[in-house]
C-alpha cells in the first residue's frame, strides 16, 4: 500500500529540477488539456491520496475484531485511491514536461492506464487472508424407521429481483411513453426488447424452490424449473443452520468465489454445506434447523448402508 506514495515522492525527487510550473490536470474531452494546477497544489493532492490510503490499509490492517471480508473491501478501496493519485500524477506530469505547456498536453492512449491504476486495489485485496468459515456438522438427527424416507420442501422469494422488474418495467413504460409521443418507437424497440429480456430472466430467478430429500439439496426455479444447485447426500461433508452476512459472501444475489458459492437474499439465518471437496454453498432461508437435521440424517443412513 506504500508502493503508489513512493512512485510520488520517488518521481518528484528524480524530476524536481526539470518540473514545470504548472501540470495538466484537467480535460473535458479527447483534445487538450483545459485546466491545469500549480506543482505544489498536484503534488499535495498526490500525497493526499496515496499517503492517506497508505494510512488508511495501516489502520483497517490493525484494527481489532474487524471481519476479514470487511479488511479486504477496505484494502481494495484504499488501493484505488492510491493507484489513481499515483497514476495521476506520474502520467500528468511526465506528459507536461514533454510538451512544456500544459494546456497542449493530450492524454490519448494514456487515459487507459487510469482504469488500470484504480484496479491496484485487487492486489491488497487478493493478499489479505481471505474470510474463513469452519464447518461444523449440526448435532441432532431425525428418527426415521427402516424403510422410511423424508423429504421437505420450501419456496423461497428474492425481493430484490422483484423490486428490480418493478423498476426495469417503470424504465420500459417511460421510453415507450417519450418514443410514442416523439413518434420514435421504431428506434426504442431495440432498448424495449432487452429491457424485456432482463425482466424475463430476473422474474425466473426471483422465486426458489428448495428442496431436501433422498437425492440432497437441490435449488431450483419455481418458475423457469432452471436448476441452480444440486448437491447429492454422498458429497456432503457437513451442513449446518447459521447466520450468513452478506459481506462474507461476496454480496447478494447468487454469488460465486473461490472455493464458495451462494443464494444470499438477506442477512439472517440460513444453512451452509460443505463438501466432501471442502468447497462450501451457502443458502438464505428461515427454519433452516429442518432441512440442515434432514440432510445429515439421510446422509448417515446412506453411508450406513453402503459401508
Amino acid at each position: 500500500m506504500f508502493i503508489p506514495l513512493g512512485v510520488v515522492l520517488g518521481s518528484f525527487i528524480v524530476w524536481r529540477d526539470q518540473l514545470p510550473r504548472e501540470i495538466a490536470s484537467h480535460w473535458s474531452g479527447t483534445g487538450p488539456a483545459d485546466g491545469a494546477m500549480t506543482v505544489p497544489q498536484f503534488l499535495t493532492v498526490a500525497l493526499v491520496m496515496t499517503g492517506g490510503a497508505a494510512l488508511a490499509a495501516v489502520v483497517i490492517g490493525l484494527w481489532p475484531g474487524m471481519r476479514a471480508a470487511t479488511r479486504r473491501g477496505g484494502f481494495l478501496i484504499a488501493g484505488a485511491v492510491a493507484g489513481a493519485g499515483a497514476q495521476s500524477w506520474f502520467v500528468n506530469t511526465l506528459l507536461t514536461m514533454s510538451v512544456g505547456d500544459p494546456y497542449e498536453v493530450v492524454l490519448g492512449a494514456w487515459s487507459v492506464l487510469g482504469f488500470a491504476a484504480a484496479a491496484y486495489g485487487l492486489i491488497p485485496f487478493m493478499i489479505a487472508p481471505k474470510p474463513q468459515q469452519i464447518s461444523h456438522d449440526v448435532v441432532q438427527r431425525i428418527d426415521i424407521g427402516p424403510g422410511q424416507g423424508g423429504a421437505w420442501s420450501r419456496n423461497i422469494t428474492a425481493k430484490l429481483f422483484l423490486w428490480s422488474c418493478l423498476a426495469l418495467i417503470a424504465v420500459g413504460i417511460a421510453i415507450y411513453t417519450t418514443s410514442a409521443a416523439n413518434n420514435r418507437l421504431s428506434e426504442a424497440i431495440f432498448g424495449l426488447a432487452v429491457i424485456a429480456l432482463v425482466i424475463l430472466v430476473l422474474a425466473s430467478f426471483s422465486r426458489f424452490q428448495v428442496t431436501a430429500d433422498w437425492r440432497g439439496l437441490r435449488v431450483v426455479s419455481s418458475l423457469s424449473r432452471i436448476p441452480l444447485k444440486h448437491i447429492q447426500l454422498e458429497d456432503i461433508k457437513t451442513v449446518e443452520a447459521a447466520e450468513l452476512a452478506p459481506s462474507e459472501w461476496g454480496g447478494w444475489g447468487y454469488r460465486i468465489i473461490p472455493g464458495r458459492s451462494a443464494l444470499i437474499l438477506r442477512k439472517g439465518p440460513g444453512l451452509i454445506v460443505t463438501m466432501t471437496s471442502n468447497k462450501q454453498f451457502a443458502l438464505t432461508l428461515d427454519d433452516a434447523d429442518v432441512p440442515v437435521t434432514l440432510l445429515a440424517t439421510l446422509r448417515d443412513r446412506r453411508s450406513q448402508a453402503q459401508g
